[in-house]
């Protein structure tokens, strides 16, 4: 393979790994107090071609929650470059804000043992980090790095927590309040913000939903732990051409992602939902 096309295949892998996470990068606050089960679940392209599926589980009421999902590489990509992650997440509600307990993700490439992240919480901080990997961590100091100190750790959010948007009714009726948010995320080496815009409002139709979305824009925003003008973080920072659509779960003026589209300078990353309902 031509060292142009290896440099591809990396972008997608990476690309999707980072997609498969974006799904979870979204706020919450509260609830009823009866129980609710949804499930949501997308086949993920890139250039209009298949190379994932993932699928995700919300269990909440109002006094705690707990967030289960899964992905894996399908397609042409499944031949070259095979991938599979999951990731889980728990804590409680109180006064219409999530509050992280627990927070794990495992990605596993090819036959290469798991690489996992785990983060701990206790009264809105992060307590522990536990890390594996099959590369020696760099350490992330200055000036190379923009150094994550302890104050980036208090009152953030795990990516995967950030996947419920409740709201009151009348606010769940108004796009902007919906989108019209910025949020701080922890994902256990790098520590930035999602800042959603609204944008507009679309009809979507699949199985287990029919009804609207708001569409949101997404800008990423880097704080802590990412090295000083590093290409790639600058090109997230700089682009404008990333959506999430966000829609009510069934019966509850909850919201969670029911499209993503990401653009990059070498095609667009779209998940598509291919069910969005009731799991129980």
């Amino acid at each position: 393979m031509s060292n142009k096309g290896y440099g591809m295949g990396k972008m997608i892998r990476n690309g999707l790994a980072v997609f498969l996470l974006t799904i979870c990068m979204l706020p919450a606050t509260a609830v009823n107090a009866e129980e609710y089960k949804h499930r949501s679940s997308f086949t993920v392209k890139f250039a209009g071609i298949e190379i994932g599926k993932a699928t995700f589980n919300i269990d909440f009421d109002d006094v705690s929650y707990s967030l289960k999902g899964s992905g894996k590489t399908s397609g042409l990509i499944e031949w070259v470059a095979p991938s599979a992650g999951q990731f889980a997440s728990a804590g409680t509600m109180i006064e219409n804000q999530l509050k992280p307990e627990i927070h794990t993700v495992s990605v596993t490439e090819k036959k290469k043992k798991p690489e996992s992240v785990k983060l701990s919480f206790a009264e809105e901080k992060i307590v522990d980090v536990q890390i594996r990997s099959n590369k020696k961590r760099k350490v992330r100091k200055a000036p190379k790095y923009v150094p994550v100190e302890a104050r980036h750790l208090a009152a953030v959010m795990d990516p995967a927590s950030t996947l419920l948007v409740p709201l009151d009714g009348e606010s769940a009726r108004d796009g902007r309040k919906v989108c019209n948010q910025r949020f701080p995320v922890f994902d256990g080496e790098t520590r930035y913000d999602i800042q959603l815009g609204y944008k507009s409002t679309k009809p979507v139709t699949t199985k287990g939903y029919t009804g609207h979305a708001y569409v949101c824009q997404l800008r990423y925003i880097p704080v802590a732990g990412h090295k000083k003008n590093q290409r790639n973080v600058k090109e997230m920072a700089e682009n404008k051409n990333m959506e999430i659509w966000l829609a009510p779960m069934e019966s509850v003026s909850v919201f969670t992602p029911i499209k993503i589209s990401i653009g990059t300078k070498y095609g667009r990353f779209v998940a598509d939902p291919t069910y969005f309902g009731s799991a129980s």
